[in-house]
């Protein structure tokens, strides 16, 4: 895992130096950006509450026609194009993308979309796909620029989704701390309970680790 973060940070570094289109993840008012797990690690963010929904947008910061890209992962039902008509997303282009730009669904070899520049763009935000983080466990999304390449991905968003919202009522507060409380050092914890979802971490042992996670999200709301 360290070498594989080592290498995004050098490639993807590079590649944003050397490119001009990018993304940026944000909270679903499409603003508020998501912080990164290490300031000085791009791309890996902080852990995310499961049913949290966040909006990935596809910028660029000069005025010039793009090939096309694409954002592609392994898993269904986590991003989601807008104003959808078939394969076809207009709601997700943005107008500084240019006349003609358009967005459409794929389906492999991964589940995605294909974003494709159009004529006489603006810089600024040019696409926009909504993320949602529907269960536990990490979520890989594939960034392509196929300006650069069309078979290998720019660089990897790393997700991580977590429970912190034991009994499942979209806040986490003292009915949530009770639970975690009530398994704190218990071992053989296992799917699919996980010890009622206080092994936050499903190492099988609800400890530090747990209630760090914890810690994270107290008081924070499902969107």
């Amino acid at each position: 895992m360290k070498k594989i973060i080592a290498f995004m940070l050098f490639f993807g570094i590079t590649s944003m130096a050397a490119g001009e289109v990018s993304t940026r993840v944000c909270l679903s008012d499409g603003s508020t950006p998501l912080e990164l797990a290490d300031p000085c690690i791009p791309f890996v963010y902080r852990d995310v509450m499961v049913e949290t929904k966040l909006t990935i947008i596809v910028s660029s910061d000069v005025a010039e026609e793009w090939y096309g890209g694409a954002l592609v992962t392994e898993d269904t039902n986590i991003l989601y194009g807008r104003d959808c008509n078939g394969y076809e997303c207009p709601g997700s282009c943005l107008p500084a993308a240019g006349d003609f730009a358009y967005v459409v669904k794929i389906e492999y070899p991964g589940f995605g979309f294909d974003f494709y520049g159009g004529e006489d763009p603006d810089a600024g935000d040019w696409f926009i796909i909504d993320y949602n983080a529907v269960d536990t466990g990490y979520c890989n999304v594939e960034f392509y620029n196929y300006d650069v390449s069309t078979t290998e991905p720019l660089y990897t968003l790393i997700f991580n989704h977590v429970r912190p919202d034991l009994d499942q009522d979209t806040k986490v507060d003292f009915n949530d701390y009770a639970i975690l409380a009530s398994h704190w050092l218990q071992t053989g914890c296992n799917e699919p309970g996980w010890c009622q979802g206080a092994d936050l971490d499903i190492d099988g042992n609800v400890d530090f680790n747990d209630l760090r996670l914890f810690c994270e999200f107290w008081l924070e709301k499902a969107e």
